[in-house]
């Protein structure tokens, strides 16, 4: 695993928050899915960003996300430092204005040198968003689904 050439620029969560988190996530999902509708949810009514939640689900538990034709997955782990949580927090933004995609998220997508790494996969392929950002990802979820950002 590599890691880019140039400083972080963002912080990570503290690996210390992640086991509650988690918890909190494996509650959640003894009642149904953990889809993103119920996860902003979930982050709305504890005060908690979104992005948090989604990297207990990479980090710290064995939760499996549901996938949809359209589907944002983001690199949760050493991403953090280059702006993964920024992606994530846009992806929920981006679900709540239109919907019509999933969001999963993964502990490493083996493209560390260029963190942060959003996978946006659909029924024609896997456009792989490297570098990429909060705007960058909003825009192409938009496009994806065929809403305006």
């Amino acid at each position: 695993m590599n890691t880019p050439n140039r400083s972080p620029t963002h912080r990570d969560l503290d690996p210390a928050r992640l086991p509650g988190l988690g918890l909190e996530l494996e509650e959640l999902a003894e009642d149904g899915p953990v889809t993103p509708a119920r996860v902003i949810a979930l982050a709305e009514e504890q005060g908690k960003p979104v992005s948090h939640y989604y990297a207990a689900v990479a980090l710290a538990t064995d939760l499996e996300l549901p996938t949809a034709p359209v589907t944002a997955v983001v690199c949760a782990g050493k991403c953090q430092s280059w702006g993964a949580l920024e992606c994530l927090d846009a992806a929920a933004a981006a679900f709540e204005r239109h919907g019509g995609f999933a969001i999963g998220v993964r502990s490493c997508l083996d493209r560390c040198a260029d963190a942060p790494v959003v996978e946006l996969r659909t029924p024609d392929g896997t456009a792989v968003l490297t570098r990429t950002s909060g705007a960058a990802v909003t825009e192409a979820l938009a496009t994806a689904v065929g809403v305006a950002p």
